[in-house]
This record gives structure tokens, C-alpha cells and sequence, in this order.
């Protein structure tokens, strides 16, 4: 199902330093305040059935003819302010801070992508760095009260979701690192399926709220003063009340960060993930499998126009989703542009 898209923030966690993101950030041995800014616009199209808007901008159409027709294309612009605010206390190396970031690369349709953390990280000598946060929807993101109603305008309906983030960087010195995040999603007027005659059990096959739990492994590997790769092997399980639109399987993400030295540099990403359903959705009488794959590529230049400590960034990314049910196909395409401020 249409669960997963490209992330509509630029992907900065690949890390403005100059080496491919790390799951929980180095932690400084300075007591004091810090953070960061960045601030900018985004525009793009997406197609989808599900969607109906994130924030001001509409991305989905709210009349559909029938059940089979693709997507329609809807064009967008969305500014947008990415942030984090921390503190630190250097004796313990203990950092508490509060931030809007990033989610999970293939999750927009299912999951909020921006997310406000407010968490606590800790570094322990020769044990590594740990992260630990409460996380909840920062931008309003609706959805269809019914996606499968045709003829009319369908009514939209505000989709939240909260959880926590739990994460283990340089485990014992080493550049593993684990990530586990389990999320609640929750759906004002959830109403799937009821414009079909189709009985309660069925209807209840189709619900979207439930839980997502993610689990990554990670490695940072530095292949040279100019070049750091980062593989990533997970696992999603979409568990929703819905058994037709629960699915689960693999993540596979590959990060990538070009730093030739000077002002400038290269953040690049490509995702892929592979799930499956166990259960018959009712309407299309099949198990729903889908593969997504979404590609990204971030540029960074230091001190544009002689502006001291900010950062330009100027990012692309593509995503498209591919379901053996045609309904629920998605594509989304995005460029922004930015200006990063670090505070330290």
C-alpha cells in the first residue's frame, strides 16, 4: 500500500560536518548551548490515492472516477524550518535537546517524515553514544476520511503520529550503530471503505492506524579523507489494525557523502524496501506487495555571498512506489533550497 515516499525535508541529517550521518551525533566535551537552523522552500508534484496534504500544500486529488485509475498529479510548494536546541554537560557528556528532524527515507504516506524529537544523548567512553527520545507530528498531514469513494469530493482528515526513538552509535568503539523507533499512528475519521458495500469485517481489513516499528544496523565507514559510505540494513513492520494494509519486510539504504575539502560538498542517498501483506484485500481481492525506491542528493556550499557561518543547500529527491494493486501506486519528486545556520 501506498505506506512509504520520499521525505519532503531536505535529508540534512547526512550530516553538513562532512561525514555520512550518524545515528545519534557527536556529543561535545563543552558544557553550553547549541544547535542549528535551516530554512527554506521546497517544490515539487506528487501522485498518490491516499494523500491529501501536508501543511498548506494539496497532494493528492479529492475526486477519483474509480478504483482502478492512477493517481492525478498535483504540483506543491512548501517552506519549511528544520531546527534542533540542545545542551550540554560536558563532565558526564550528557546532551538534552529538543529538535524537529527527518524520519525514515520511504515513509511519508504512512508516517509524518518530520517529526519534533525531545530526547536525551549520552556518550560512555569505550561503550559508544546513545540517544533516547519522545517524538511526536509537527506539520498537519491529512489523509482521505474514505480513499475509495469516487464520484464525489472525498473529505480529508488530520493523521498524527507519536512514539519513541531509541539509538546506539560507535557501539564499543567500533562504526556499528543500531536504531530502533516504534511509532502509534493515529487517524481523526477513519472511514476506509465505507462508501463500498462491503461487510464491518471487511471495512475493518482496511483500517490505516496501528503501529510502526522500525529496526536499522548500520556502518559509517570512512573510505578516505574525501569519501564516507554508510549501508544501512532494516526491518519494517507496519502493524495496523487493518490486516489487509499491515505488511512488513526489508529496508535497504545506501549514504554516500563527497568531501573534496573546501567549501563545498555532496550528500547523496538511493533507498529501497520490499514489503508483503498476509491477508486479501477485500476490494481487490489480492495480498498487496510493494516495492519503493527513492533516490536523494544534497549539495552544500559554506559562506554563500561572504554570509559567515551559514550553509547553502540545495537538494533533490524522487521517489516512486510500485504495488502489484495499482490503487495504491505513488510518485513523488521534490527540489529545495535552503540556508543552514549552525550555533555552537
Amino acid at each position: 500500500m501506498i505506506k512509504r515516499a520520499l521525505t519532503m525535508m531536505l535529508p540534512l541529517g547526512l550530516a553538513l560536518g562532512g561525514t555520512v550521518a550518524q545515528a545519534v551525533p557527536q556529543i561535545p566535551e563543552d558544557s553550553g548551548w547549541s544547535g542549528h537552523v535551516n530554512l527554506g522552500v521546497g517544490v515539487g508534484s506528487s501522485e498518490s490515492n491516499m494523500l491529501a496534504s501536508i501543511g498548506p500544500a494539496d497532494l493528492g486529488d479529492d475526486t477519483i472516477s474509480s478504483l482502478d485509475e492512477d493517481a492525478g498529479s498535483e504540483d506543491f510548494a512548501l517552506p519549511f524550518v528544520q531546527f534542533e536546541l540542545s545542551y550540554t554537560l560536558g563532565e558526564t557528556r550528557t546532551q538534552f535537546y529538543l529538535a524537529n528532524q527527518g524520519g525514515e527515507f520511504l515513509n511519508f504516506d504512512m508516517e509524518t517524515t518530520l517529526e519534533a524529537h525531545a530526547g536525551v544523548r549520552q556518550a560512555i567512553s569505550g561503550i559508544g553514544r546513545f540517544d533516547f527520545s519522545l517524538l511526536s507530528t509537527t506539520i498537519p498531514t491529512d489523509v482521505w476520511e474514505d480513499p475509495y469513494q469516487t464520484g464525489v469530493a472525498r473529505d480529508d482528515t488530520e493523521r498524527t503520529n507519536t512514539g519513541i526513538r531509541w539509538a546506539w552509535d560507535g557501539i564499543m568503539d567500533s562504526n556499528f550503530g543500531v536504531e530502533f523507533s516504534a511509532k502509534e499512528i493515529e487517524i481523526d475519521d477513519e472511514r476506509a471503505g465505507e462508501s463500498l458495500a462491503l461487510t464491518d469485517d471487511e471495512r475493518r481489513m482496511l483500517r490505516r492506524e496501528g503501529n510502526v516499528n522500525r529496526f536499522n544496523v548500520a556502518y559509517n565507514w570512512t573510505i578516505n579523507e574525501h569519501h564516507s559510505l554508510t549501508p544501512v540494513l532494516g526491518y519494517a513492520d507496519f502493524d495496523l489494525d487493518g490486516d489487509a494494509m499491515a505488511e512488513d519486510g526489508l529496508a535497504l539504504h545506501l549514504k554516500h557523502m563527497y568531501n573534496p575539502g573546501g567549501r563545498w560538498r555532496l550528500a547523496s542517498m538511493i533507498a529501497y524496501e520490499d514489503l508483503e501483506s498476509d491477508d486479501t484485500n477485500p476490494i481487490y481481492g489480492d495480498e498487496a506487495e510493494t516495492e519503493s525506491f527513492g533516490v536523494s542528493a544534497t549539495f552544500f556550499y559554506d559562506n554563500p555571498l561572504g554570509l559567515e557561518k551559514w550553509t547553502a543547500n540545495l537538494s533533490a529527491s524522487y521517489f516512486d512506489e510500485d504495488s502489484n494493486i495499482d490503487f495504491y501506486d505513488a510518485s513523488f519528486g521534490m527540489v529545495s533550497i535552503g540556508l543552514f545556520r549552525r550555533f555552537d
